[in-house]
């Protein structure tokens, strides 16, 4: 037997209001407050309510859940917070940043919330929480594996394959990924994908550099280049860590980039305040912000996009080429740098 149709009045009496109400509140005409209208848009999604055309879009919140940040990362998260705001004032959604915590009393939730953007480092902490709520999910970092929530993220393995591309045209065939010891799957895509673009030449090798962020570069490089490893070209899981082996490195007389290129990723402003300036790769962050909002809005005001499948949406990035890259010296500079044998 065919289900039964949702009508206004079964509306109108799931929530107690008049039929006069839920019909303007769907309709998008004035008469009913912001937080009645946000509470019978998502009682029609949960109901299954049908129009002929979609339910007038929502005006109302969007949570931005982030956590407290280190100062590297904190350029990211603003950028993005930019582009959700700019969008969302587009499209007449509000955006209002949260403590993730927050997230740990869902009940006191305002109805006029239509989503939630999870702005953290390790979204799998904090989704089980927000997908409770039965709103709307995006998160700026990487979802578990089938994890059914919306995802934004910059394409870090074609990142990583570019960045090996560009540098491979340089002459460079000795290169490294430095990165520290914590990996996030952001950090783990670029490295993937900077092996395979380096693969792409047979005879090239990359090879993996991990330090203690807090305890700086320099006694991890010492040990690596120790084992006669003498890579022309260094690619940084992030440009705090470029700006940092790029100190190191001329602290130990070795020059950038005609001994060894540099490549950051993020570009972040202090890449251009640095000398040599960076080479990075520039990420889309004003524009992963906007991509979670319109996320948000898709399935806040149409029935069918709320019943999609999760995307998974990755925005392609551009490598900004500056002073701290070049072509692959033919000249050793290991015998200037590494301690004589005892």
């Amino acid at each position: 037997m065919a289900s039964k149709r949702i009508t206004i009045q079964d509306l109108a009496d799931s929530l107690g209001l008049s039929k006069f109400s839920v019909s303007r509140a769907l309709s998008g005409k004035p008469g009913v407050g912001e937080a009645t209208r946000s509470r019978v848009i998502r009682a029609a999604h949960a109901m299954g309510y049908r129009l002929g055309q979609e339910i007038a879009p929502p005006a109302g919140n969007i949570l931005f859940m982030r956590q407290e940040i280190d100062p590297v990362s904190s350029e990211l998260w603003l950028n993005i917070m930019h582009g959700a705001e700019q969008e969302g004032e587009r499209l007449g959604l509000f955006i209002l940043p949260r403590q993730a915590r927050h997230l740990n009393d869902t009940t006191q939730l305002d109805p006029s919330v239509v989503g939630i953007i999870l702005a953290v480092p390790r979204p799998s902490e904090w989704s089980a929480l927000a997908s409770k709520t039965g709103l709307p999910v995006v998160c700026a970092s990487y979802a578990a594996p089938m994890e059914h929530i919306d995802q934004v993220v910059g394409a870090d393995w074609e990142s990583g394959f570019g960045v090996a591309q560009m540098l491979l045209k340089l002459g460079h065939r000795r290169m490294a990924f430095v990165h520290g010891s914590a990996t996030p799957m952001g950090r783990v895509e670029r490295f993937r994908g900077f092996r395979d673009g380096a693969a792409t030449i047979p005879d090239s090798v990359v090879d993996d550099i991990v330090f203690e962020e807090n305890e700086g570069f320099r006694s991890a490089f010492l040990d690596y280049i120790g084992k006669d490893h003498e890579p022309t070209a260094l690619f940084c899981a992030h440009d705090g860590i470029a700006i940092a082996v790029v100190s190191e490195l001329l602290r130990l007389g070795i020059r950038i980039p005609e001994d060894i290129s540099v490549v950051g990723f993020n570009d972040f402003a202090s890449a251009m305040h640095v000398a040599p300036r960076l080479t990075t790769v520039r990420t889309p962050q004003v524009e992963m912000g906007a991509a979670m909002v319109r996320c948000i809005y898709d399935r806040a005001v149409s029935v069918e996009a709320r019943g999609r499948p999760p995307v998974r949406l990755a925005l392609v990035s551009e490598i900004i080429e500056r002073e701290s890259t070049g072509p692959c010296s033919a000249s050793s500079w290991l015998s200037r740098v590494r301690p004589p044998a005892k």
